[in-house]
């Protein structure tokens, strides 16, 4: 069986097609700008490369150029019906905690909960349906995100609001990136040499999104992220974990909007807030280490924030194996690294300073007398979302 798996940005789209019998990625490709006069088109398949500019008028023509591109007599696929599922990593919907057929049902509830979502949903959404009108045989399946962390306790998802409310909203701790999260849960022991199925792993997804996971013989314990992807540590202009008071507070003082509020929160905020309004996370490390002060406040205030993260979740799992960094600043920033694991040698977290600045790639980096092995590692969440549709495919 082929599974498609698609990207879903709000003007981007890639994909990977996955061959399942062996695992193995047949094309996979990738086109920006939609919706401009000059769309980037990269599509790699056949040993062959595709690299040109066309203009899309909307998803739709982009979505039809890639079939186009995959299905056909001296293509990758012979014809659609080769196609098994088409797999989105979905971010959030009402209730959702697993990996669903997207018929009304779930994308309403993908809908219910876009507010708390606002730069994944809608275009996932108008993806998900666009794929629905060009290619109504072939089901569309979503992997959510919070479908990782259902093994989290109830004592762990449940927040402090009345019950009664809680129930009625499906307000809990869901959590995300938890496509990642299931492949280091696998991948990052193994490659430590430790087995996963009995392993204390401390998951770091670090990047311009940013989330961390609590992980026990291969399932979540705990996460960092909570009722929307604005939880949680800094990301890249999201504020992360903030008193609940403090946007009443504004709301208020401000004489703003709730919209304004939540605009304000998940546009303006997180590291780029703290450094002055530079999005560009591996630039902000730049300035910090130049002498920017703002810079450098926003690299601490994030790394610190990690830091409590770790030791938090050391005491959750009563010790640790491995600590994990993957994502942007978890594979490519070793003065990060470095912050976040300098003062945590007493929980046996010792960090090899000339391995961290020595990486290339994925390593082992910590100090061979370290009790807790420190890796870096790639993830690979498109290959998990082609798994798990699999299995509902199937």
């Amino acid at each position: 069986m082929k599974i498609l798996v698609a990207n879903v940005g709000s003007t981007s789209f890639k994909f990977k097609l996955f061959d399942m019998e062996t695992e193995e990625i047949l094309a996979s490709g990738k086109i920006e700008n939609i919706g401009y006069s000059e769309s980037k088109i990269a599509i790699q398949a056949l040993n062959s490369e595709q690299k040109k500019t066309v203009s899309f008028n909307g998803y739709t023509d982009a979505l039809q150029y890639c079939i186009d591109c995959l299905v056909g007599d001296d293509k990758v696929l012979k014809s659609l019906s080769e196609l098994g599922a088409i797999g989105f990593k979905t971010v959030h919907g009402k209730g959702m905690i697993e990996c669903r057929v997207l018929d009304d049902e779930v994308l309403q509830a993908m809908e219910d909960y876009v507010f708390l979502a606002p730069a994944h949903n809608p275009p996932y959404i108008n993806a998900i349906k666009s794929f629905q009108s060009l290619v109504p045989e072939i089901p569309c399946v979503g992997l959510f995100e919070p479908a990782f962390h259902k093994t989290i306790p109830d004592y762990a998802y449940t927040t402090g609001i009345p019950y009664e409310l809680e129930q009625k909203h499906s307000i809990r701790k869901y959590g995300f990136h938890g496509a990642s999260h299931r492949f280091i849960s696998q991948y990052a022991p193994t490659f430590a040499e430790i087995d996963p199925n009995d392993a204390k792993v401390i998951s770091c997804h670090l990047g311009g999104s940013s989330s961390m996971c609590a992980i026990k013989n291969g399932e979540s314990m705990d996460t960092s992220m909570s009722f929307s992807p604005q939880s949680g540590l800094l990301n890249a202009n999201r504020c992360g974990d903030l008193d609940p008071f403090i946007p009443l507070f504004l709301q208020k003082e401000e004489n703003l909007s709730v919209d304004e509020v939540a605009e304000l929160l998940q546009s303006q905020g997180g590291l780029s807030g703290i450094a002055g309004g530079n999005k560009d996370v591996l630039q902000i490390e730049l300035d910090a280490l130049a002498g920017d002060n703002r810079a450098k406040l926003a690299m601490q205030t994030y790394c610190y924030r990690v830091k409590t993260y770790i030791g938090a979740y050391y005491a959750v799992l009563s010790g640790c194996d491995v600590v994990s960094f993957t994502g942007g600043i978890g594979e490519k920033s070793a003065p990060f690294r470095k912050e976040i694991c300098t003062g945590l040698e007493c929980l046996g977290i010792e960090l090899d300073e000339e391995l961290n600045n020595s990486v290339n790639g994925e390593a082992v980096i910590s100090k061979s007398s370290s009790k807790v092995k420190i890796v870096v590692v790639e993830t690979n969440e498109e290959l998990v979302v082609a798994r798990e549709v699999y299995k509902v495919v199937k």
